[in-house]
């Protein structure tokens, strides 16, 4: 296969998991033995081969992971794994989880973010559960007050909302 040290060399552990800064195409070029040209000719016929207009390729994720990763009180977290969900919630939607109750102290959550991953052969989905109903307007607010550094990130990923709205003056 015409990819296949370029590849490598790309999925490599050291490549992908390294602090140190990405490679640039002069080394990359020496440690495949190919001058530039033929580096970014490489670089550019395997892009379009993945992903131009037809795909010659499917993508395939075999394995599904979902965590709900709960915020519940202030500084309260927790987390559980399902493998499979009929209908994955949307942001903003509320869910009722009773078998949580007994353990964290409530069963109303709302969807407050949702991230998907693609990582090998894993699909894995990321949904934030805060504690609560959801309230369009105080996500809004919310997103509003980052943007004008009235609240950090940090705020927002570890504050309860009652917090937050105390913070920003909303009640």
């Amino acid at each position: 296969m015409k990819y296949k040290s370029l590849v490598s060399l790309m999925m490599s552990k050291d490549f992908l998991e390294s602090d140190e800064p990405l490679p640039t195409m002069k080394s990359m070029g020496q440690i495949l033995g190919l001058t530039s040209h033929k580096l970014r000719k490489l670089i550019h016929n395997l892009y379009e081969e993945m992903f131009g207009n037809e795909l010659n390729h499917a993508l395939k994720f075999n394995k599904l992971e979902i965590y709900f990763d709960l915020h519940y009180f202030e500084g309260q977290y927790g987390y559980f794994r399902c493998s499979d969900l009929a209908f994955i919630p949307r942001v903003g939607e509320n869910m009722t989880i009773p078998f949580l109750k007994a353990k964290v102290g409530t069963d109303y959550f709302y969807v407050d973010s949702i991230r998907h991953s693609l990582e090998n052969d894993d699909q894995r989905i990321d949904i934030r559960l805060n504690s609560g109903f959801y309230n369009k307007y105080f996500h809004y607010e919310k997103h509003r007050a980052y943007e004008h550094r009235k609240i950090s990130l940090s705020d927002i990923y570890r504050k309860h909302d009652l917090n937050l709205k105390d913070k920003m003056d909303l009640r």
